[in-house]
């Protein structure tokens, strides 16, 4: 079996300019390897209620293997290991180096007697990219980096958001290399650098329900006057026998259309002028004179309401979202030592970083702890030399190792540091199976997001869509000649036509309706503040496998423990398995503990022609299911079934997605996806799925990619449109509630140098 050869070749290479030797460079020769399955990982917020956008766990293909430039990845997530598709095979070089070769030909290059090679700056083309990437704050930079600007900018009818972009510059940047007398071959790569991005600070929904109804009103008039019979007064004297109660109809409220204030005009026993009498014994309800108000006067224009109108039988629904973003500058120092011998090599990497939000509710503690964490010290990795030459097959799994570590996801390092070793390679490899495996374990010290949550009061209010009209009405006045009868019962006494001489009463009642909306306002909010957040990791990286553990803590105001583990496997024929979990104390809805799993299988047709077959699943055990006091069930878990046929420029990928299986499931979805590259800078893609039953979901959407070059940092233009819908179940007559939006993206990368990997 003809296996992949990777060599990291430390060879010296040999001129003389002014009796100088000139430099000591670092190759990597070739690559390739078993391809890998990756989980991705979206970064919203997951939920399945449509305030909150939903973040699903996807099984996409596995990348065609490629250079290593094109496959430096690393995972920074729990959910989302992206095992390198070099994870190495190599072979021992067949052509010995001259370091090997011709040891004596260095001794004499230095007069210092510690150094064969003192310490000097590497020239920057002579030093493979590959050895000196890593992350920095979700970037990935190397040696050669110097500044890159991605911005991105969405558009649609029911999502405001400002500008997105993520900037970084180089400020000072060098490679030193040295090789001691005791054959020690050192390479301190430094580098200081100013980020500036946008994250997201505040996110705000607002739902809007408009619901036509019928409002029902009332309005009941009375009064009651007779033969005064109460203590103080005389028979021959009217009295009234009913209160004198009038509503203020400018006091109505205009939300609920209810009366907020009730005047007494009069008292019971209150003597009737002559005048007063007269003007009440009018035709129609007289409440008395301005000078002596009398009887009741109620107007109630909301006695209740039922759903539907003359005007409408269809509930109207409105969503609107604001993104509001924040400025976070961020200055890094990197720095990281690579060191080897006859056997083996060592890298020390250490990252410090300070980071000041332009509005952070935790400043003064975050720029304390910041602050204090630049004094921490570099981590100076030591290896012992011999009289042996410097084995110059180095293990490149030393650098995935370094890489693969577990980076929070959205994260700002302060302080980081870490230790990998690896042995080096030996003429016995000739297997896959004999690659010794590289580790690295590290201290990470940052901040990172929690998001609070709320409802705030919703706003309920009526909205009149048209004038209020009579229903019915009726009503009647008189004295004794008349068959009215009324009873008043004030203060546990009772007053009757039937007891009381000489009585004149007033009785009228109207019903009416008004055309009315419903309006409800509910404002979801989300609030982003970083806290402190302490981790310990590692990992350790083979030609076939990755295994990582972390554990750590984040201080937010609910400290939030947690354990974690997961391994990932892929073999020569093919086959990629992966597993994990992690337990968090006090999860929300964005730290919860979670079990997940895939298997994957590649079959090869030819070289530009595949099939590949995965299953996977992510069980999520204990995700918050409230806000506040509300209850929301946010769906995390999934179960899904998928085959991507990859046919030279064509991609067809089919992804199933079954509800109901775990618990707490997202809802049935079937996906099929289209990718053509007609060119190596153009890529064309889109996606139907046909079936989602999901209540935050998008049915269709297409997306260009293009690069005006075949490099890393050529300028790139992403153009991405999706149609979005949001359902909200049904309303009171049956109707479905769902908002439709279409939402376009636009995105925008470039950096210098053009092609750094």
């Amino acid at each position: 079996m003809n296996f992949p050869r990777i060599i990291l070749n430390f060879s010296p290479r040999i001129s003389t300019i002014d009796n100088r030797t000139i430099f000591l460079g670092l190759t990597v020769l070739s690559m390739a390897c078993a391809t890998p399955i990756m989980a991705q990982t979206d970064s919203n917020l997951p939920n399945n209620i449509p305030d909150q956008n939903s973040s699903e766990s996807r099984v996409p293909d596995p990348p065609e293997v490629g250079s290593l430039s094109e496959t430096i990845n690393w995972s920074n997530s729990a959910t989302d290991l992206q095992p390198l598709s070099q994870n190495l095979s190599p072979e021992p070089n067949p052509q010995e180096p001259e370091l090997n070769k011709n040891p004596k030909s260095l001794t004499n290059s230095s007069s210092d007697p510690n150094y064969i090679i003192p310490p000097r700056i590497a020239p920057e083309e002579k030093i493979n990219p590959g050895t000196t990437t890593l992350p920095l704050n979700d970037i990935p930079i190397s040696h050669l980096t110097e500044w890159q600007l991605t911005a991105l900018q969405a558009f649609a009818e029911t999502t405001n958001s400002a500008l997105f972009f993520n900037g970084i510059l180089q400020i000072h940047a060098e490679v030193i290399e040295s090789l001691t007398r005791n054959n020690v071959y050192t390479v301190d790569q430094k580098g200081s650098y100013f980020q500036l991005r946008t994250v997201p600070l505040e996110r705000t929904i607002t739902t809007t329900t408009i619901e036509p109804q019928t409002m029902n009103g009332l309005e009941l008039q009375m009064s009651l006057t007779g033969a005064c019979i109460l203590p103080g007064t005389s028979p021959s004297q009217q009295c009234s026998y009913m209160p004198g109660l009038v509503i203020d109809r400018n006091s109505i409220d205009p939300k609920f259309f209810v009366p907020t204030r009730v005047f007494q005009t009069s008292t019971v026993g209150e003597v009737i002028k002559p005048e007063t009498l007269a003007f009440v014994e009018r035709p129609g309800f007289q409440g008395g004179t301005s000078a002596q108000p009398i009887g009741v006067d109620f107007y109630f224009p909301n006695t209740g309401a039922f759903p539907g109108n003359s005007q409408s039988q269809e509930t109207d629904f409105r969503r609107q979202e604001e993104i509001n973003y924040t400025l976070a500058g961020t200055f890094s120092r990197v720095r990281q030592i690579v060191r080897a011998n006859d056997k083996e090599s060592v890298l020390g990497r250490t990252i410090r970083g300070f980071t000041l939000f332009f509005d952070d509710e935790n400043r003064w503690t975050n720029t304390i702890i910041q602050a204090g964490a630049q004094l921490l010290p570099d981590v100076i990795p030591r290896l012992e030399g011999s009289k042996n030459p410097v084995n110059s097959n180095i293990n490149i799994n030393l650098f995935f190792a370094a890489n693969n570590t577990r980076l929070p996801s959205s994260s700002f390092t302060i302080y980081s540091a870490g230790l990998g070793q690896a042995n080096s390679l030996t003429s016995n490899v000739t297997d896959i199976s004999q690659v010794p495996t590289a580790n690295y374990h590290s201290l990470w010290f940052g901040l990172s997001p929690v998001i609070k949550r709320n409802f705030e009061d919703s706003e309920i209010f009526y909205q009149p869509t048209g004038p209020q009209f009579t229903l019915a009405n009726g009503g009647g006045e008189g004295g004794a000649d008349t068959n009215i009868q009324l009873v008043s019962a004030v203060n546990q006494n009772t007053y009757s036509t039937a007891n009381l001489q000489n009585f004149y009463a007033q009785v009228y009642l109207g019903f009416f309706q008004q055309n009315v909306n419903l309006v409800t306002e509910n404002i979801y909010r989300e609030k982003m503040g970083y806290y402190p957040h302490l981790s310990l990791t590692g990992d350790w990286t083979g030609s076939q496998y990755i295994f990582r553990y972390y554990t750590g803590i984040i201080a937010s105001e609910e400290v939030k423990p947690y354990l974690g583990a997961d391994y990932t496997r892929n073999t020569v024929n093919g086959w990629n398995f992966r597993g994990g979990a992690i337990g968090y104390l006090n999860p929300d809805q964005d730290y919860y503990s979670q079990v997940w799993g895939s298997v994957a299988k590649r079959i090869t047709f030819s070289k530009s022609a595949n099939l590949i077959l995965s299953s996977g699943f992510n069980y999520a055990i204990d995700r918050d299911t409230t806000i506040g006091d509300v209850v929301s069930i946010s769906p995390a878990s999934e179960v899904v079934v998928a085959a991507s046929l990859n046919w030279g420029i064509v991609s067809i990928g089919l992804s199933n997605y079954f509800g109901g299986i775990l618990p707490n499931s997202y809802d049935n979805r079937l996906l099929t996806q289209l990718s053509i590259s007609p060119f190596k800078t153009l890529t064309l893609s889109g996606y139907v799925a046909p079936i989602d039953e999901t209540s935050n979901r998008s049915l269709y959407g297409a997306g260009i990619i293009w690069q005006l070059k075949n490099q890393y940092n050529s300028p790139t233009l992403s153009f991405n449109w999706q149609n979005q819908q949001y359902d909200y179940g049904y309303d009171v007559f049956g109707n479905q509630l769902l908002v439709n939006d279409n939402i376009f993206t636009i995105l925008f990368r470039v950096g210098h140098p053009p092609n750094p990997f």
